[in-house]
């Protein structure tokens, strides 16, 4: 059903997948439990709006298997996290989150910007999500774990947060 639903919308909107980074990123981001603080669903009631910014769009989430929606709201909500910060606002914050935000009780990650990605496995997982509906192209699974190699866990998370928000707010003009 995400495949016909996901052909559907794409045809009207941009729905940018996630990059190659961005993969391992959310994979980080599941893993580390972000997805237990931290919602990733702004619903359309005007307090919402006005905390977090426009309401999720049913395209927001397309390609996203499982949905990180949350139900905690212990940490502000990411829908629209592309929008707000810097990659080096990132870096400190995963570092140090009291840097940055003087009363965060976010734990601090600094381990994730010492431990490297080897990218052996984003072509196949690629591959995977392209079978549920992901438009990766041959060409962008073949250049994949080039991308990925050497990178550190927290390069990655940054990435799959800057794509929060960012890739679906626009009409495609047809």
């Amino acid at each position: 059903n995400n495949i016909v639903r996901g052909a559907a919308l794409s045809k009207t909107l941009s729905v940018v997948p996630l990059t190659p980074l961005g993969l391992p990123g959310r994979d980080i981001y599941i893993s580390e439990g972000c997805h237990v603080c931290h919602t990733q669903m702004v619903r359309p009631l005007d307090p919402e709006i006005k905390r977090n910014g426009r309401p999720n769009q049913e395209a927001d989430d397309i390609y996203e298997f499982p949905n990180l929606w949350g139900s905690k709201r212990t940490g502000p909500d990411l829908t629209n996290l592309a929008r707000k910060y810097s990659d080096q606002w990132h870096v400190i914050h995963l570092i140090n989150p009291r840097q940055v935000v003087p009363t965060s009780i976010m734990p601090s990650y600094p381990w994730l910007f010492e431990q490297t990605l080897t990218g052996d496995n984003i072509s196949a997982k690629m591959e995977v999500l392209r079978m549920l509906g992901v438009p990766y192209t041959d060409q962008e699974i073949g250049d994949a774990r080039l991308q990925v190699r050497g990178k550190t866990k927290g390069e990655a998370l940054i990435r799959y947060l800057q794509s929060l928000g960012k890739d679906t707010s626009q009409e495609v003009s047809q």
